[in-house]
């Protein structure tokens, strides 16, 4: 089991039963529990008919991520997390290089 997919349900369940949609909240939980991850965010934008998306994506140190979406012309919410597998050819060193920290 990839860290991305321990990450995906915990942060699905505790989206759905907390009241707090604060993400840096999730985030230290994550931590806490040893979990190392690089948090990336940005906005993607078709030119062709000018939508536009969120992404979000934690990158855990065993290569797996987690990517969540929102598209507000859909919906104005985020979606559940998913976790992705990591490449084949993954280089564990360069996502530790950015991590903030390192864990005890």
């Amino acid at each position: 089991m990839y860290d991305a997919e321990i990450a995906a349900t915990l942060l699905n369940r505790w989206i759905c039963q907390s009241s707090t949609t604060e993400l840096e909240t999730f985030l230290d939980l994550l931590r806490e529990g040893n979990l190392d991850f690089v948090h990336q965010s940005g906005d993607v934008t078709d030119t062709s008919d000018g939508g536009a998306f969120s992404i979000e994506s934690l990158v855990f140190v065993d290569g797996s991520r987690i990517l969540r979406v929102k598209a507000p012309d859909l919906a104005p919410h985020w979606t559940r997390w998913a976790a992705v597998e990591p490449p084949q050819a993954f280089d564990a060193d360069a996502v530790e290089s950015r991590l903030p920290f390192t864990s005890c």
